[in-house]
């Protein structure tokens, strides 16, 4: 009977009982997390036809990390010609940004047609940016279709990160040869 009002004070007020869950906050998010952007870069190549974005934060509580997820969605107007240069901008600015931040890229991968990923680690947190290939998108209705060359364009961007308790330290194998 007694230990029914530690488990409910648990449920309710989560009060010293967060059984070694490590919770997100303002701390658990590096640097880059926090300030990344791509919104300069596209605004350089949008059209001035109406443009729509958003942003996504999610994190949650885990027992080794703290994961958290974020992301942009922007729906512009671009000239197909345009497309591949976007795409170096925002692989370029991407990496200015990481190390401005202080993030060690550990890989980077991927071109301006498939799309770009770039993993990296600063401080306490290992993390991944994909930039993924731009889209034509339907999400736009229009009452009267775009000129010549105009497309609508959906350009996409996840990160992932996890911030440990300890400092992470990077293991590197060689393999030996005879």
């Amino acid at each position: 009977m007694e230990i029914v009002p530690v488990l409910l004070a648990c449920a309710v007020g989560g009060v010293g009982c967060n059984f070694g869950l490590h919770s997100a906050t303002p701390e658990t998010e590096s640097a880059f997390l926090k300030s990344y952007t791509p919104e300069q870069v596209i605004d350089r190549f949008r059209e001035n036809l109406g443009s729509s974005h958003t942003r996504n934060f999610g994190s949650s509580a885990e027992r080794a990390f703290v994961p958290h997820e974020a992301g942009f969605q922007f729906c512009v107007v671009l000239r197909r010609e345009n497309w591949m240069p976007l795409m170096n901008a925002l692989r370029d600015d991407a990496l200015q940004q990481l190390s401005s931040n202080g993030a060690e890229v550990l890989s980077q991968s991927g071109n301006s047609q498939d799309g770009f990923r770039f993993d990296y680690k600063v401080n306490q947190s290992t993390g991944s940016l994909r930039i993924l290939p731009l889209a034509t998108t339907s999400l736009v209705h229009r009452r009267m279709p775009l000129p010549q060359g105009l497309e609508d364009v959906t350009v996409k961007i996840e990160q992932s990160e996890k911030w440990f308790p300890n400092k992470v330290g990077i293991l590197r194998v060689s393999k030996a040869t005879s």
